[in-house]
């Protein structure tokens, strides 16, 4: 997988050198009042989750206690989704007071589907989650004016987690081997997420950025509460990182032989690496192997041929426990390539 990602890098064209930037547009640009305002929700729209429709390819890491069935994953996936979007509640405007230009709230959606190669292709349990966002910047507002910055904000989720099934937690062979139902069993939960992130800027057309954070899971009664099964096994505390690289679009200066005027041309491409990790802390004494699987970690590559557009491409690679959902005591290691998708918010 490294090779492929170095492959990926080096594919990137070299492209003439910058005049400005979309993050340092033109001086119409800069004159709007709400142009901070634009810069920042930006800049959050490029660190929400990926959007991506992928094949995926998904092998073993630790061999399973009770095989794959039918209906499972026995004969390998089609496809693999993930639809996720942050619907805009609240976003600052420049005539909004101090405190309200610096948030945004939303509403939001993640249904991560998996399709089978199994007979009929059956469809696995997706991961449905839903909840509420919060993100505040933590800089100053006008720092988002300059062409280099680097700026902070808190990103807080509420989110409800569970795959829409109500059959029994676990499943056993004739041989008494017992290991989670991956076809229809209930698994549900809650959790509260806070991260800490931070984005440096430059003039030329990188953004950098990294965050750290927690998650705690929450047990809600009633039709929302966190399966019993899933006690000292699936894990109540995690801890978070991740770190991107994007490098943005640009204007680029181009001169013709035929003609002594300049031209400058917006460079629409956008490329991005992104890791995401989590190691979950606690009592995992219920887990089934005496290795607990801790840390599970994401790598993505995407390229945008035009980022007016709203499909690119994807490479994305996983090692850990299987994230779909009941999944969690199978561990894989997972590759896929596919598109890359989003809602346009520019």
């Amino acid at each position: 997988m490294n090779r492929l990602f170095v492959i990926v890098c080096l594919l990137a064209p070299v492209l003439a050198q910058a005049q400005h930037n979309l993050w340092s547009p033109d001086s119409l640009s800069t004159s709007s009042p709400n142009f901070a305002m634009d810069r920042y929700n930006q800049l959050l729209v490029n660190h929400d989750p990926l959007m991506y429709l992928a094949y995926p390819h998904i092998e073993p890491v630790k061999k399973r206690k009770i095989p794959l069935r039918d209906g499972e994953g026995k004969k390998g996936y089609w496809l693999e989704g993930n639809f996720t979007n942050r619907f805009v509640i609240h976003r600052g405007k420049y005539y909004n007071p101090g405190w309200l230009q610096r948030l945004r709230l939303t509403f939001d959606v993640a249904i991560t589907p998996r399709l089978t190669r199994d007979s009929s292709s059956p469809l696995l349990p997706s991961n449905n989650r839903f909840g509420l966002g919060l993100d505040l910047l933590l800089t100053p507002v006008a720092s988002l004016i300059k062409d280099r910055s680097t700026n902070a904000w808190l990103t807080v989720q509420m989110h409800h987690y569970s795959n829409g099934h109500a059959d029994s937690f676990f499943m056993q062979d004739d041989e008494g081997n017992q290991r989670n139902n991956y076809r229809s069993g209930d698994f549900s939960t809650n959790y509260l997420r806070a991260l800490f992130n931070v984005a440096h800027v430059s003039v030329r057309e990188h953004v950098l950025s990294a965050a750290v954070g927690w998650q705690r899971e929450i047990d809600i009664s009633g039709p929302l509460g966190f399966n019993p099964a899933q006690y000292y096994s699936y894990g109540k505390h995690r801890a978070l990182f991740s770190f991107q690289w994007l490098r943005a679009s640009k204007l680029v200066t181009r001169n013709s032989i035929l003609s002594t005027s300049t031209k400058k041309v917006a460079k629409q491409r956008q490329f991005s690496f992104r890791t995401d990790m989590e190691y979950i802390v606690g009592d995992m004494s219920n887990y089934p192997y005496e290795n607990k699987y801790r840390f599970g970690c994401h790598a993505y590559l995407t390229y945008m041929p035009s980022i007016t557009n709203e499909v690119g491409f994807l490479i994305h690679a996983y090692t850990g426990r299987d994230y779909l959902n009941i999944r969690y005591d199978d561990i894989v290691f997972i590759g896929e390539v596919g598109l890359y998708m989003r809602i346009n918010k520019r």
